[in-house]
């Protein structure tokens, strides 16, 4: 894995986006020998970016995702990725129409303890130090 991917991902666990955004373009400049990396870290890159608002660097990072993906026939997962932040930036996302899931109704809403309440009430009741 390339170490400014790395350190991107760590940025981005810090809030710190703009660093991560840095490095990231880094690690895909680093990888063009390998385009297969290049787009994954592409997708991770326009992720970011529309996470943070910035719809147009997202859209032009999906749209090269998508367009490798196409050529080469790979990275099927990247490829649903863009291709779902593409089609909700043009509000072709449709909602679900599907009910939500039901709970049976012989399952309790709060499940029944493991132990019995004389077990809870003595270990309850015992000193700790």
């Amino acid at each position: 894995m390339n170490m400014d991917f790395e350190a991107a991902l760590k940025y981005i666990d810090l809030g710190s986006y703009d660093k991560a955004i840095e490095k990231l373009q880094s690690a895909i400049e680093k990888e063009s020998g390998s385009p297969e990396t290049a787009a994954q870290y592409r997708c991770v890159l326009g992720e970011l970016h529309a996470n943070l608002g910035n719809a147009a660097e997202s859209r032009a990072e999906f749209e090269k995702v998508l367009a490798y993906c196409e050529e080469t026939h790979t990275l099927q997962k990247q490829k649903a990725i863009a291709q779902t932040y593409i089609d909700a930036f043009d509000g072709k996302i449709k909602p679900s129409h599907q009910p939500a899931q039901k709970r049976p109704g012989d399952v309790p809403v709060i499940p029944k303890p493991v132990q019995n309440k004389g077990f809870i009430s003595r270990q309850m009741s015992k000193k700790h130090r």
